[in-house]
This record gives structure tokens, sequence and C-alpha cells, in this order.
């Protein structure tokens, strides 16, 4: 079991095993972040899983 902390106030947030991706929302500061638990490493990001592009920056003058 590996536990995320919050990177921008220092809570707690999940407590995991390998394989587990998930977003999470921090109760106290409200930040999301993205916690990926690998075999040998923790990563967490605090970008939204579902950042969307707008279709005007997607598509080109035809």
């Amino acid at each position: 079991m590996k536990h995320a902390m919050c990177p921008a106030c220092g809570r707690r947030l999940i407590k995991g095993e390998a394989g587990s991706k998930v977003e999470v929302v921090c109760p106290k500061c409200g930040k999301t972040a993205i916690v990926t638990i690998g075999d040998d490493h923790l990563h967490i990001i605090d970008k939204p899983l579902n950042d969307k592009q707008p279709m005007e920056q997607t598509r080109q003058a035809i």
C-alpha cells in the first residue's frame, strides 16, 4: 500500500495498490490531483484527466 498526499497542502488523499490511476479532489484545499501508482513509483500531477480542447483548435481551414 502506498499513500498519496495533496501536492498543494500536504493532506493525505488516498491509499492504493500498484496499477491504480485515480482523479481525486482534496477535501481540504479543493485542488484536483491525478494519482498513478506503479510497482516502484507513485506519480502525482495536478492536471485534470478530462481536459477537453475546443473543436476550433483541432480543425484546420479546409
